[in-house]
């Protein structure tokens, strides 16, 4: 009488399990599924009786080698992920969703007498987690970004460009390769923002930004380092070449028509200075070299490039 109620009693938690559970033979087919097993999968019992683990786990539970892989073959396995009742995750194969994110265990059952082995695999969905997982590293490589990118400009911010040009120091001495930095700075942006606004100057500097990632190659830099001022690293230049690109940046700003409203546009100028990058100089050193070539430029009338030493 008392192994009729536990039996009794075993087959009410099951039903009453919010996890899956299917129970396999010792040829893995599905013998057992419990109404939370049914409502994930889409499959009725009548459906997945007989029908091997392969069907619901097709990329975990099949082979080029083996039709379905048996879970007693699995179990017997050297990787620790299949050891009974260690917890993996698996995709399984469902009516209405395709392929769903699922956690399970496979528990060996040892029946009282001479029957053969069962299996009870333990599925719990986790597509809700898998959701919020997602969501959380978006958010995460949303805020990397944000760190080291601009928000106006949405070019690479003042770190993120003073590491690139580390990386850029450190790959001219260890390949023997030419670089050139430069510094650029709107002229007389200060009198832009007092005559027109800020809301002016900021579209100047989205402009502006757009203009500079057109003339350049994608393995160049250009980032927002300054207010006003912008810096661009040019891998594998040497200065004639540098010169030439400087110059066509130069002259895309002075020609483009900045709009302001209405009928109305504003004319723009930069004033540029460069170096050549030195594999013994440090950072600071280097950008030190290319703002003394743009204040030349400044003092020189502005709207032209110099290069360092002046």
């Amino acid at each position: 009488m008392n192994e009729i109620n536990e039996l009794k009693t075993s087959q009410e938690i099951v039903a009453r399990s919010i996890d899956g559970i299917l129970v396999l033979n010792n040829d893995s087919k599905i013998v057992l599924t419990n109404p939370a097993l049914e409502d994930l999968s889409g499959f009725t019992l009548e459906e997945l009786k007989q029908k091997t683990i392969g069907f619901l786990f097709p990329i975990d539970f099949s082979s080029n080698k083996v039709d379905d892989l048996t879970v007693s073959y699995i179990l017997k396995s050297e990787d620790s992920k299949y050891v009974s009742g260690a917890l993996r995750e698996l995709e399984m194969h469902t009516k209405l969703s395709g392929l769903v994110p699922v956690e399970m265990r496979i528990f060996e059952i040892r029946p009282a007498g001479e029957g053969k082995n069962l299996y009870a695999c333990i599925v719990r969905d986790i597509r809700e987690r898998k959701r919020l997982e997602e969501q959380k590293t978006l958010l995460i490589n949303s805020l990397k970004r944000l760190a080291y990118m601009d928000e106006l400009t949405l070019l690479p911010n003042r770190r993120s460009f003073q590491d690139t040009l580390v990386k850029s120091i450190a790959i001219v001495k260890r390949r023997n390769r030419e670089a050139i930095l430069g510094v650029i700075d709107i002229d007389h942006f200060k009198q832009i923002n007092d005559t027109y606004g800020h809301d002016t100057g900021d579209q100047v500097l989205k402009n502006i930004a757009v203009i500079f990632r057109d003339c350049l190659r994608e393995e160049d830099t250009v980032g927002r380092i300054g207010g006003e001022e912008f810096g661009c690293i040019l891998p594998d230049t040497d200065v004639p070449a540098a010169t030439i690109v400087f110059q066509r940046m130069l002259d895309s700003v002075r020609e483009h028509r900045f709009f302001i409203f209405d009928n109305f546009y504003l004319n723009v100028t930069i004033s540029m200075g460069y170096t050549k990058i030195h594999p013994t100089q440090k950072p600071e050193e280097v950008i030190k070299a290319a703002d003394i070539a743009l204040y030349q430029a400044k003092n020189s009338g502005r709207d032209r490039i110099e290069s360092y030493p002046v």
